[in-house]
């Protein structure tokens, strides 16, 4: 199943006390539970409550996915605005598990994590087989960022179901998300040895295989969580990063841009597209706007340097100097370790209007970039050349320019390969006595 685009797909529901009109991103709850169908089998299950994302409308039906895509019919779901009030309706005479259960998941999707949280463990305590209810509240704490407390109710729930896969997946993801690295792979790959057809422990098997550099490994992963569920924007994403490495920078693109069409308020899909796009050259334009979109898409803009690092970047490379020296003096100012804004500065200063004030803030900017214990990089040995050349010692700057050509033509971005080796062959010409 191929990722369709539906523009202007419109579905609106009538019944006997609710009409709304449904779109693609649209989040709504199931009302009871339900099955998730796709050519006539039930691929997945959801419980009244739980949230889904409308993927595609056709007709009666939407598609959805909880890790696998299916579909279930428009009559069953209600708009999560108005999920709240729905699910709260039996408590005037009365709830019980499966009411605390409901409302809970629905509080947490609205952003109520105390309320949601204080539903779910209600659930738990006063449910006729408690069990059923520990993975919803494990959940539930991910979302909060109470991974320890994650943890330990995911434990609870595999010591009353070893066979359950959601408790595997859920607890190889608090693992992760604190950095425990082993206990996360060990709990993702026991989660596909009990489902092998499941998208979630992939993806994010992915995603830590990615980090740990084993890079071909993480790409397999990757490439059967895409294909299990193609609109799962965080599959895609994570395997645009991978395809980045590989410098596979055309299919890269295409993932990024799926996510950002899965999700256009995902800021990190939009800063990784624009990344590939400065990466290809050709869309420099296109890669500054999604910097910063990117950066207004940021809960907290101001503590990501990196973005406007890259901002900086692209508007050197589009000529707009003194944009680029406000935003890389930004990224700086809010992380002043960040040796590729620095790198990037030190070139602008020393290639831009080079005065001596200019030259000698670049050369402070690349002491302090190779006094670091960091790995050099293409932009470190380019920017050290530039500042050399500025001070007019071209014998170091053509050799720092070499250096940087090597790096370059193993670890991209490719198309700076040319340059680089023209920029040397113009410190290397100038050593050379004029007849």
């Amino acid at each position: 199943m191929g990722v369709k685009a539906v523009v202007g797909a419109v579905l609106v529901c009538l019944n006997a006390s609710l009409a709304f009109a449904l779109e693609p991103g649209d989040l709504v709850a199931a009302r009871r539970d339900l099955s998730i169908v796709d050519n006539a089998k039930n691929v997945d299950q959801a419980g009244a409550g739980q949230v889904l994302k409308v993927l595609e409308v056709n007709g009666s039906k939407i598609l959805v996915s909880r890790g696998r895509p299916g579909w279930v019919p428009v009559a069953d779901v209600i708009e999560l605005d108005a999920a709240e009030a729905f699910f709260s309706k039996p408590f005037a005479t009365g709830a019980n598990a499966r009411d605390y259960l409901s409302r809970g998941t629905v509080r947490m999707s609205l952003g109520k994590h105390a309320e949601g949280i204080t539903d779910l463990k209600k659930a738990v305590e006063i449910a006729n087989s408690p069990g059923d209810y520990l993975e919803p509240l494990a959940y539930a704490q991910i979302t909060a960022q109470d991974q320890p407390a994650a943890i330990a109710t995911f434990t609870r729930a595999i010591q009353d179901d070893p066979k359950s896969v959601p408790a595997w997946m859920g607890r190889g993801l608090a693992y992760y998300q604190v950095g425990q690295n082993q206990n996360a792979l060990d709990d993702f790959t026991k989660a596909i040895q009990l489902d092998p057809n499941h998208a979630f422990s992939r993806k994010y098997m992915g995603a830590l295989l990615h980090d740990l550099g084993n890079i071909d490994s993480a790409r397999k992963q990757l490439d059967l969580a895409v294909k299990l569920d193609p609109h799962d924007g965080f599959a895609r994403k994570a395997r645009g990063r991978v395809l980045y490495d590989q410098a596979d920078y055309a299919a890269a693109l295409n993932d990024f841009s799926i996510a950002v069409t899965l999700d256009a308020a995902d800021g990190e899909a939009v800063a990784g597209r624009g990344v590939v796009r400065l990466a290809i050259g050709s869309e420099l334009t296109a890669a500054e706007s999604d910097f910063k979109t990117a950066i207004e898409l940021e809960k907290y803009p101001e503590e990501n340097a990196y973005l406007w690092s890259n901002l900086g970047q692209v508007q050197t490379e589009l000529r707009k100097f003194d944009d680029a020296e406000r935003n890389l003096d930004r990224a700086i100012e809010l992380d002043p370790s960040l040796n590729e804004a620095r790198s990037h500065r030190a070139y602008l200063l020393a290639t831009h209007l080079p005065d001596a004030a200019r030259v000698a803030a670049a050369k402070a900017d690349v002491q302090l970039v190779f006094a670091s214990r960091e790995t050099k990089t293409f932009w470190d040995y380019r920017s050290l050349a530039a500042v050399n050349a500025a001070m007019g010692d071209y014998a170091r700057a053509a050799k720092h320019m070499a250096l940087g050509e090597a790096i370059v033509r193993t670890t991209g971005p490719v198309r700076f390969a040319k340059p680089a080796v023209v920029l040397r062959e113009s410190f290397e010409q100038k050593l050379t006595p004029v007849p």
